[in-house]
């Protein structure tokens, strides 16, 4: 029987509470023109509450937090959100989770708040100042009763009236406007294309008496996917595209529509766009600084100097005078918003960065590659580490994370929820199967028509290879996922005979359900993962989990929000009945207060303990021979 020195019964000091209330997220960068920098914090110990703070120019290590407690500061455009508030000269504006409305604040002493807009059914998402108007520019998400009507619109700030400027499109996002105020550029795309398989890039004249046409400069071959146009201080105009394979940064020439590549390297130097208003590159005294996404870790560049090595993530970046201001993290650090000195190379970490382990107790990504029968797939292998402990000679428990998305990536960071399970004796397998972002475009888009196929592969493809290497038990490996994770996790237990257990975070079940029930930004994507669900829908029945369960084999653990729109609640219970009606081992909980994606210290407390218990308990029977969880 295991004991306490049994890798995977290992007792940590680092609490379910520690792991979680270390996950703070930082956001949202802007600098004000005085200097001043500006970044949005979520918070999970206040229940995924996202607010507004900022450090003066003149008070270096001094934070001050804007937004009062009866707000929160997120948009839910395409249900994913993205970018919610932006500065004007001395005030700021932002979009309130409850109602979605946007609110405008004074950043004098009394930081009023005031209401811009009261429309019901209506959302807004990544307002920029039209400062030769005085007015908004942002998206708008108006759900009526013919559907969902994205578009691009001008809200006044005196009586927050709205005018339409752009609309046609199925989505739109990343509205830009030169420093003259004459031009608008923006990123658009249409059903059944995704942000990261095709937009179409184009710009508007605002200069004109009545509105013009947008004249479309790229993308409209449908080859290429475009993101993050973005304005430099003096006017030029840059955008990203994936055209020759990777997403590099291109100069762009509104007379000619030429785009000429700035940086072309054989990186991603932007994320996959699920949320708008990223940014991930700015020009600085003439030369642009850039992140460039690696398997090794990323890089933040300017032009070809590596700034700021100690870090190896980098996401909402800023630049402005000497400084480019970032969020960063690290392998052994946490996520911290960090200011950068492009002269004298000075990195100062502004919020977060805390270094919660010691060396000895910290468990370091180690980047591996495998490779099956032709295909290679990446990820992330964290051995156990303890102090207190040593796993030498002994057999290695593995819990397989796999990502959401599954258009998305994981990054070799440090992340205290896999350091909650290295710290007890597992070993953790982070996989950026096949499809995941930051590998170039045809690996991202290898997953087309693949989703439930080619990820499984690559599963077991890893295990076999970590097996091989003796660095894990075959006997005591499991998997988990949140999302589209779980719908790979779930479909890796019924097609391959490896797994202990698995654990299914909100995970979809039954995708033929999903694509008739879920929300307008997703509602083709299954379309591009698996096939059109009318002339395709035996392959939807193959692949769908439910439909499978008669070949799931061992325990699963299913974690689910009441709330979810993404995931219904009626595809877990039906997978958990299913599965129960086998007299397989089942563990459901559900928890009333939250959507897709957990939001609350508590339950995210509630998953880690559950999940590990019930990991634990499978390890206990297999190692006492009683079988009753490990069918034959």
């Amino acid at each position: 029987m295991p004991n306490s020195n049994s890798p995977g019964f290992w007792s940590s000091s680092l609490s379910e509470a520690d792991a979680i209330s270390a996950g703070i997220e930082y956001s949202q960068l802007q600098l004000s023109q005085k200097g001043d920098l500006y970044w949005v914090e979520q918070r999970p110990n206040e229940g995924g509450r996202c607010c507004i703070c900022f450090e003066s120019e003149s008070e270096s290590g001094v934070h001050h937090e804007l937004t009062p407690s009866e707000f929160s500061v997120q948009s839910k455009v395409y249900e994913y959100g993205g970018r919610g508030w932006c500065l004007l000269d001395d005030e700021l504006v932002f979009v309130n989770a409850s109602d979605q409305q946007v609110y405008r604040q004074s950043l004098s002493g009394s930081c009023d708040v005031i209401q811009v807009t009261n429309q019901s059914n209506t959302r807004y998402i990544e307002p920029i100042w039209d400062k030769t108007r005085d007015r908004l520019i942002a998206i708008q998400e108006v759900h009526a009763d013919a559907g969902v009507i994205n578009r691009i619109v001008a809200i006044s700030l005196f009586d927050g009236s709205v005018e339409v400027l752009v609309e046609g499109a199925d989505f739109y996002s990343y509205p830009v406007i030169n420093p003259q105020g004459s031009v608008l550029a923006f990123v658009s795309w249409n059903h059944p294309h995704q942000p990261w398989t095709s937009t179409q890039f184009s710009y508007l004249n605002l200069t004109s008496s009545e509105l013009d046409v947008p004249i479309p400069v790229a993308g409209h071959n449908y080859e290429e996917a475009l993101s993050q146009p973005y304005f430099s201080p003096k006017g030029e105009l840059y955008v990203v595209t994936d055209r020759s394979g990777w997403w590099n940064i291109y100069r762009c020439d509104l007379d000619s529509h030429h785009l000429v590549p700035v940086e072309k390297e054989s990186c991603e130097m932007i994320s996959a766009p699920w949320q708008s208003g990223l940014t991930h590159y700015a020009e600085i005294s003439s030369k642009v600084v850039s992140i460039h996404h690696k398997h090794e870790g990323s890089e933040l560049m300017l032009d070809d100097v590596s700034l700021a090595p100690e870090f190896n993530y980098f996401k909402s970046l800023i630049a402005a005078g000497d400084w480019v201001c970032v969020v960063a993290a690290a392998k052994d650090r946490l996520v911290s918003v960090v200011k950068v000195n492009t002269v004298t190379a000075e990195v100062r970490v502004v919020a977060g960065g805390d270094l919660p382990l010691i060396g000895a107790d910290c468990s370091l990504a180690r980047p591996m590659t495998f490779s099956k029968a032709g295909s290679t797939c990446y990820g992330y292998f964290y051995s156990p580490v303890n102090s207190q402990y040593s796993a030498d000679g002994a057999q290695v428990p593995l819990v397989v994370f796999l990502h959401g998305g599954p258009t998305a990536a994981t990054y070799p960071v440090l992340n205290m929820k896999i350091q909650y399970w290295t710290q007890r004796g597992f070993s953790v397998l982070d996989l950026n199967y096949r499809g995941s972002s930051n590998y170039g475009r045809a690996y991202r888009n290898s997953l087309q028509h693949q989703w439930g196929v080619v990820e499984i592969e690559d599963i077991q493809s890893a295990i076999d290879e970590l097996v091989e290497l003796g660095f894990v038990d075959r006997g005591a490996v499991f998997v988990r996922g949140n999302s589209s994770g779980g719908f790979s996790a779930l479909s890796a237990v019924y097609q391959l005979d490896c797994f202990a257990a698995a654990a299914s975070l909100y995970g979809v079940t039954d995708p033929l359900v999903l694509d008739g029930c879920t929300h307008k930004f997703e509602s083709k994507y299954l379309h591009w993962l698996i096939g059109d669900p009318v002339t395709e829908e035996s392959v939807y029945r193959e692949r769908a989990p439910l439909d499978n369960v008669d070949q799931i084999n061992c325990p699963v653990i299913f974690f689910q929000g009441e709330k979810d729109r993404v995931v219904l609640p009626e595809q877990t219970r039906a997978m958990e009945k299913a599965l129960k009606n086998r007299k397989i081992k089942v563990e459901a909980y559900y928890f009333a207060d939250e959507a897709h994606g957990f939001r609350v210290a508590d339950t995210a407390e509630v998953v880690l303990k559950k999940e590990l218990e019930f990991y634990r308990s499978e390890m206990k029977m297999h190692s006492a021979g009683c079988g009753s969880s490990f069918r034959d």
